[in-house]
């Protein structure tokens, strides 16, 4: 097998394992909060599919965290695309969404009211981990790619 059928299947498995992986997260519960009618969760396909919207009522600081997808999205295409941004990206999308971890509250309300965290639940880590392959596999992928240039310069 040739290194660049080596690298092609580098980056195709990093690639359906980060996507499996946060495909898998939108099964799960994202997380627990304690609000004042009692406990609720928010299921990680309607955070998906909401926090886009966050911004609108008032959630800036949730809307950032959602960002995490489209950039992890864009990451996944430019890694596709074998683009070295891919690993810029995918680094972002992970801070972004392990930055997360030390949010206290969330916003429960569009009037402004927040709700403690109780916890992070799998499918908040689910989607955590699908961006830490991704960020993986990008680095993993350049280096081993400028590893066969620098080799193959040599000769």
């Amino acid at each position: 097998m040739t290194k660049d059928n080596k690298l092609l299947k580098v980056k195709t498995y990093f690639s359906i394992i980060s996507l499996t992986v946060f495909i898998l997260s939108l099964t799960q519960t994202a997380l627990t909060y304690n609000d004042f009618d009692g406990q609720k969760t928010h299921s990680s396909f309607a955070l998906l599919l909401m926090g886009g919207l966050a911004i609108l009522g008032g959630g800036t600081l949730e809307w950032l965290t959602w960002l995490a997808n489209p950039i992890y999205f864009s990451a996944l295409i430019l890694f596709y695309k074998s683009d070295k941004k891919s690993i810029k990206l995918s680094i972002l999308a992970t801070i972004i969404a392990l930055s997360f971890i030390s949010w206290k509250e969330i916003l429960a309300a569009e009037s402004g009211r927040t709700a403690a965290i109780e916890r992070l639940n799998a499918g908040y880590w689910l989607w955590t981990f699908s961006q830490i392959i991704l960020s993986i596999g990008t680095i993993y992928y350049f280096t081993q790619l400028s590893d066969k240039n620098i080799n193959e310069n040599k000769h």
